[in-house]
């Protein structure tokens, strides 16, 4: 197909704006990807794909069975302390009926897990989507450019293939090791670290742990991926295009390594 479309006056001839086919740009060329970038709805079936991509990795991951076993996990770790801290207090009778009740909501936390590892990933991804070219489009705005909503939405849902790779390398890993435990940020360097012993409690260990687990390299990836896009574009350029970037940036890896640090600590302590 010619690169040169014509209109439907048939006197000027118009750039073919981008489509699903030109995914693999976004790793191989991506400034020629988003040189073609114009403010039109072109990434609706984009969007779609990409929608559909992260679901797909969600149900490959609940057919691991790895979700299930580890429900599984915390509820024979519930009944085991259930035991233990009721077997002297209370009848035999009310104890089968309480590790029943706690079998039961294995069986509803089990259920809640799998939905929540199809579904809610294709919504916060959309969601995150939208709110990075909101703030985008106010930040170009405050610039004094013309923000357009439809080319930061392209760039965006372009860029954003970048963590569906990074899901896939998650997966790979978790289908290796047979564990969903598996850290692809600098994190990961943790785990071959000893514990220090001058932090019995976990804090130093955890703080750490949040600092390396927000250098995850696909979230570096995208950011840099979101700079050549509103470079590209003109949308954003100069010290403002990297500040913006690297404010958002700083935020979303907070967020993480707020998370990590807490499953850090809970993991310390209950250890």
């Amino acid at each position: 197909m010619a690169d040169a479309l014509l209109t439907s006056g048939g006197a000027e001839p118009r750039r073919r704006t981008v489509s699903v086919m030109d995914l693999p740009l976004v790793f191989l060329a991506p400034r020629r990807l988003f040189a073609r970038v114009e403010d039109v709805c072109a990434y609706r079936f984009t969007g779609l794909f990409l929608l559909v991509c992260v679901t797909l990795i969600g149900w490959a991951t609940v057919e691991t069975g790895l979700v299930d076993r580890q429900a599984d996990l915390l509820v024979r770790k519930q009944i085991a302390d259930l035991e233990e801290e009721q077997r002297d207090v209370v009848e035999r009778s009310e104890l089968k009926r309480l590790i029943e009740e706690r079998r039961k909501a294995g069986e509803f936390l089990k259920l809640m897990a799998r939905i929540q590892t199809i579904g809610l990933a294709p919504v916060v991804t959309l969601a995150s989507v939208l709110l990075i070219c909101a703030a985008l489009f106010g930040v170009v705005a405050l610039s004094g450019k013309k923000p357009e909503w439809h080319t930061l939405l392209t760039v965006c849902t372009y860029s954003w293939f970048v963590d569906v790779l990074g899901r896939l390398v998650w997966l790979g890993l978790v289908l290796r090791h047979a564990t969903l435990d598996v850290d692809l940020s600098l994190g990961a360097l943790m785990r071959i670290v000893p514990p220090m012993a001058s932090d019995p409690s976990g804090t130093q260990t955890a703080a750490i742990y949040a600092v390396l687990s927000a250098l995850d390299p696909f979230h570096v990836w995208f950011w840099l991926l979101m700079g050549l896009g509103l470079h590209t574009t003109s949308q954003l350029r100069g010290w403002r295009l990297w500040v913006i970037c690297v404010l958002l940036w700083l935020i979303g890896a907070g967020m993480r390594g707020a998370g990590a640090a807490a499953q850090s600590l809970a993991a310390a302590t209950t250890g």
